[in-house]
């Protein structure tokens, strides 16, 4: 088995949870998350975090390690991942790694470059009194005109980014956006193994409704609510999830509830397809396509069979 992984991408509610689980038991193994959002604790709802009877007693990584406030990188997913995926394969266990988060998944399997760039503590609160001083529009243009790639990918209101981009820029000489320009050179820590999920985009769009009623109806907004009593702000890049950014407007009179709700499905079903787009971009992805959610098993049976070919 050596250095094997499994990786299983696929857009948000396309049923990885469900397909990972019934995997790991077929393996006798152990999940890694690969979800951006699932890091953070007391955000459950919100990321349609696993419960602990969907887990079926198959151990899960890297959800819940760290609090909505703290800064998480990719290159700390990566050097945290890495940690639990060695310990797996010491075990004798092919570690299956699953999640929507093209960067996190990406920095596992491919050799990304996160720049050298040391954190210049003069240059970030320089960043930080110009932002407080003249608003984020204003320490956006700064980007735009520096790096317009990255402006395109990064949120303005994600401030910490937009400053970090800044930041690296003005040490090394070198765009933000072009750090990650060999994003498809394979990594020879693992060997991977790397499937996704698919469904016709009419059914997936209709499961996301239905997640996000779901949602609201076990609590979302009483989640989002009690997180901002508890001192957590929407500038946070947790708190500008989705799911979490759309009820804090509704929270604060820029959103009635019946708007707050369709913005949500809205932005859920903008994600998949970006999602969709990252990944169809990798050749290396052997698709599986899910015709009847109902019948979900034979795709679990289809990809234990092209697996076990495989490992």
């Amino acid at each position: 088995m050596g250095n094997k992984i499994i990786v299983i991408v696929g857009p948000t509610a396309v049923g990885k949870t469900y397909v990972s689980v019934e995997l790991a038991k077929k393996l006798k193994t152990e999940i890694v998350s690969a979800d951006s959002v699932q890091i953070y604790k007391e955000m459950n709802i919100g990321s349609a975090k696993i419960s602990e009877n969907e887990m079926q007693g198959i151990v899960h990584h890297m959800i819940d390690i760290v609090s909505p406030d703290e800064d998480y990188s990719v290159s700390d997913f990566k050097a945290d991942s890495e940690k639990i995926i060695d310990n797996i394969q010491l075990c004798g266990n092919i570690p299956i790694i699953v999640g929507g988060s093209g960067l996190y998944v990406n920095s596992l399997i491919y050799d990304l470059d996160f720049g050298n760039a040391k954190s210049n503590e003069k240059l970030r609160d320089y960043y930080n009194y110009y932002h407080k001083e003249h608003g984020e529009d204003a320490l956006y243009e700064k980007l735009k005109r520096i790096d317009p790639v990255a402006a395109e990918k990064i949120h303005k209101n994600n401030v910490k980014r937009v400053i970090r981009a800044l930041e690296v820029y003005d040490i090394t000489g070198i765009k933000f956006s072009e750090l990650n320009t060999d994003i498809r050179k394979a990594s020879d820590k693992y060997e991977c193994i790397l499937v996704g999920l698919s469904m016709d985009r009419k059914i997936l769009y209709e499961r996301i409704n239905q997640r996000v009623d779901k949602m609201i109806s076990e609590g979302l907004i009483d989640e989002v609510k009690g997180l901002l009593e508890k001192g957590y702000t929407r500038d946070m890049v947790s708190m500008q999830a989705i799911g979490y950014k759309e009820i804090i407007d509704y929270l604060e009179g820029n959103l009635t509830f019946e708007e707050a709700v369709n913005i949500l499905k809205r932005n859920t079903r903008r994600f998949a397809k970006r999602q969709y787009t990252w990944f169809l971009k990798d050749e290396n992805v052997k698709w599986f396509h899910i015709k009847d959610i109902n019948e979900i098993d034979l795709t679990v049976d289809e990809m234990y069979e092209y697996l076990n070919n495989h490992i």
